[in-house]
């Protein structure tokens, strides 16, 4: 079965990737291991993870990001609600890759 995907969560979507754009066009820092994904625990939820690397005070510092976008169009950042590692690493392991590019992968819904 696809995952079904809202005309709101495309938009928010495509939004959070263009301010993640914006953030590395701007030299503020990086961005990377950027995945777009699905997990049958969250149905209908498109999934955003990603590493942000920039300096703060001198100092290097990378933040693991894990969002989340219902089909509202809402955007929950879920990185700190994991236990440990081991849960936000069994998480991460039940989730599949996701393309919105390619509507062939989700239905598209309203």
């Amino acid at each position: 079965m696809r995952i079904q995907v809202t005309n709101e969560q495309l938009l928010s979507a495509m939004k959070l990737l263009k301010n993640l754009k914006k953030f590395v066009d701007t030299k503020m820092g990086s961005i990377d291991d950027l995945q777009i994904l699905q997990n049958p625990m969250l149905p209908n939820t498109i999934i955003i993870k990603y590493e942000k690397k920039y300096s703060m005070a001198g100092s290097p510092s990378t933040e693991f990001k894990i969002g989340t976008i219902d089909k509202m169009g809402e955007i929950q950042f879920i990185d700190n609600k994991f236990k440990d590692i081991f849960e936000r690493a069994a998480f991460l392991s039940e989730c599949r890759a996701l393309d919105i590019q390619d509507e062939k992968q989700y239905e598209k819904i309203d």
